[in-house]
């Protein structure tokens, strides 16, 4: 029997959530004795070369199916000073008009905003098929001119894992009898950390905040230096504890440590790092963000806060750390969102998708 074969045009091997993202879906979806799975790897997603994308695409054939994992920070940028347009037109129309494949791209996060978000939209519609993970997305998809009749949602998947006991990882961090709160992911503005370091005074001195991430290129790390000396200058270093990048035997401590994940993105299309958090079924608090809303709509499995609001935030922290009910009810909720989507789950779905495109 003859295998469908399928090219994934991602990040890998580099410390990347769709790279980690996209290593589950291949190892999942490499299960199947009918797929065969060939990566062109993006190692150097920040690189101004356009050779460097095209040559990803080398052992491409004709007529095969290529998955495309878009994030607008992993393929490159023009040598353009304040152009911020990245090479993806060059391997979408590679793939399409030369290689003659069926292309799925997965959109993890999209402008619409500017004048080049408008034309690498215009690129993207030239994919057979679309992944999102939000709903929301969908809509703002189809006022772009996307036909709604090729777009899926599939959620990110979540892991299996292996929750530890939680005095006994407490211990281990040196935070026994404190209340632990994280915020886990890499270091940006975007993610909201100061909202939670500003009202770590008015919450109990017992309570303990770790940011579980760093910075992944210079501009995250000017944020992730800002926040270290907003934590000085407020005398928190003994309750605010940065982490920095967490290795993977380490998660399930810090993971099952936690008391309160919380998630006070200010904008985000999808996130993986919030499904860290629900695969260890942990009580996790977000931002009233359409991507959240949308999970929360459907699992439960989630609380919500308003966005940007320091008072919602603070009132939402102390209710749900008060209130062993909500806690559970948030954990029973955690097992129904596993239950759609586990990396098995989306391997299937996923698969079901490449199997339409031959039709």
């Amino acid at each position: 029997m003859s295998k469908l074969k399928v090219n994934m045009v991602s990040s890998w091997g580099i410390q990347c959530g769709i790279s980690d993202t996209t290593q589950l879906l291949v190892n999942n979806l490499k299960k199947y004795d009918d797929i065969s799975v060939r990566v062109c790897p993006i190692t150097k997603p920040e690189s101004r070369n356009p050779f460097y994308f095209l040559n990803l695409l080398n052992k491409v054939k004709k007529n095969e199916i290529t998955h495309i994992q878009y994030q607008p920070g992993l393929f490159g940028y023009f040598p353009v000073p304040h152009l911020n347009y990245n090479y993806i037109a060059l391997i979408l129309l590679k793939l399409k008009f030369w290689k003659k494949n069926k292309i799925i791209t997965t959109i993890h996060e999209i402008g619409t905003t500017t004048i080049i978000d408008g034309l690498i939209l215009k690129i993207l519609n030239l994919s057979d098929k679309i992944i999102v993970h939000d709903i929301s997305l969908i809509e703002t998809l189809k006022e772009a001119g996307f036909d709604g009749k090729k777009i899926t949602k599939i959620p990110f998947g979540v892991l299996e894992t292996d929750i530890l006991d939680q005095n006994e990882s407490k211990k281990r961090l040196g935070f026994q009898d404190k209340q632990i709160i994280t915020i886990f992911g890499f270091i940006s503005e975007n993610k909201g950390h100061d909202l939670v370091i500003d009202i770590m005074p008015r919450l109990d001195d017992n309570t303990i905040l770790l940011v579980a991430g760093g910075a992944r290129n210079q501009e995250q790390q000017k944020h992730y230096n800002y926040l270290k000396d907003k934590v000085k200058q407020m005398k928190l270093e003994d309750r605010v504890v940065f982490l920095d990048f967490v290795k993977d035997d380490d998660i399930p401590i810090v993971a099952s440590a936690t008391d309160l994940f919380i998630y006070p993105y200010t904008w985000i299309a999808a996130s993986a790092a919030l499904n860290q958090a629900l695969s260890y079924k942990k009580p996790t608090l977000t931002s009233d963000l359409d991507y959240f809303k949308g999970i929360k709509e459907e699992f439960g499995c989630i609380e919500l806060f308003k966005k940007n609001n320091k008072e919602d935030l603070f009132n939402k922290i102390t209710e749900i750390l008060d209130d062993d009910k909500k806690r559970a009810y948030l954990t029973r909720q955690c097992e129904k969102y596993y239950k759609e989507s586990s990396w098995g789950a989306v391997a299937q779905k996923t698969k079901n998708l490449y199997y339409e495109m031959l039709d």
